[in-house]
Formats: structure tokens, C-alpha cells, sequence
């Protein structure tokens, strides 16, 4: 796993300064349990907040990843914790940590996130959100909406962020879940 992982590092130092491209691979790695149907969710409002972008959205799982094969434009994103809704975290203390990050390096933000599903299942649990089938497309969305903020500073190169909309420094628990459809602002 290590010569994989390592291999993966020269492709991504070699492709992240420039995404003026249609296509970018989405790398998944997951350092606990997930839910399918969450990462499904994940994928399809991504989809849909990328929709109006002239980026097209590839996903690969992390342990599928071969020495030989070769990405144009890659972005390795890190799941923590626990991205399923059985059971719903438990409130976490008030204190301000992020929902997502995304890597800078010498001033740059690179092609790497992090996504902190336990921070995001907290923030649900304080929405209520409703259990079962439907909890699972919430955590999703929500998800997929983190992941779109990070990919706005990585693709987009900035870490600013903007003064309403899914690009605000953050989102509330009802940002993350309501019925809405977002456009992205990405500037490919």
C-alpha cells in the first residue's frame, strides 16, 4: 500500500498546478466505516453543484488505484471517522472545527481534502434529521456539499471564501441539508 500511496504523491506533485481541464479523478479513501448509500448521495449532489462547471467529476476508490495507472488532474480526499448514520454522533463540543480542509503547501492549496464525517454527523444530529433510509441521503448530501467548498478552493487555487452560498466559510446544519440546488462559482 505504501509504493502505491507514494506513487500516487509524484502524480499529484506533477499534475497540481493546473486544472483547466474538463476532467478530474476524485480519489476516495476512507479511514473507517462508510455508507454506500451515503457516498452514492455524496456523489450525485456533487454532480449537481459541479453541473454548471466545465469540470467533469471521475471517482476511484483509493485501494483500486494501480502503479501503472496515470491521472491528468487528480484529487486525493480523505474521509475521518465515521461517514454512516447508525447511530448519529453525538453532539461534539461547540468548539470551531472545520466540516472540511483542504492542503496548502508554500502558500498553494494542493489536491488533497479532508472531510471530518464525525464533525458532519454531529451537525445533522443538531438538525434533526430524521433516521433510517433518509438519514442516509442527508448525511450524503451534506457530504457532497463539504466536499464541493473543498474542491472550490482546489480547483478554483484560492482560499478565499465568499460572502453567501455554498462557498461561505461555513455552512449551517441546515445549509448542508436543505432541499436546494447550488451553483457552483468555479471559475473552470
Amino acid at each position: 500500500m505504501r509504493p502505491v500511496f507514494c506513487a500516487l504523491l509524484l502524480i499529484v506533485a506533477s499534475t497540481c498546478t493546473a486544472f483547466a481541464t474538463s476532467e478530474v479523478t476524485i480519489i476516495l479513501r476512507f479511514d473507517h466505516r462508510h455508507s454506500d448509500s451515503a457516498v452514492n448521495e455524496m456523489k450525485r449532489e456533487l454532480q449537481n453543484v459541479m453541473h454548471d462547471s466545465n469540470v467533469e467529476l471521475r471517482w476511484r476508490s483509493f485501494d483500486e488505484i494501480s502503479r501503472a495507472e496515470s491521472f491528468a488532474h487528480i484529487v486525493v480526499v480523505t474521509f475521518h471517522g465515521s461517514c454512516e448514520t447508525k447511530p448519529f454522533a453525538t453532539p461534539l463540543p461547540d468548539e470551531p472545527t472545520a466540516l472540511g480542509y483542504s492542503h496548502v503547501s508554500d502558500g498553494e492549496v494542493i489536491p488533497f481534502a479532508e472531510v471530518e464525517c464525525d464533525r458532519v454527523r454531529s451537525e445533522l444530529r443538531t438538525a434533526r434529521t430524521p433516521l433510517g433510509p433518509e438519514a442516509d441521503r442527508l448525511l450524503g448530501r451534506a457530504m457532497g456539499r463539504v466536499l464541493a467548498h473543498e474542491l472550490h478552493h482546489i480547483i478554483d487555487h484560492t482560499r478565499t471564501h465568499s460572502h453567501t452560498g455554498l462557498f461561505r466559510k461555513s455552512l449551517s446544519p441546515h445549509d448542508l441539508i436543505a432541499d436546494r440546488t447550488w451553483s457552483s462559482s468555479f471559475t473552470h
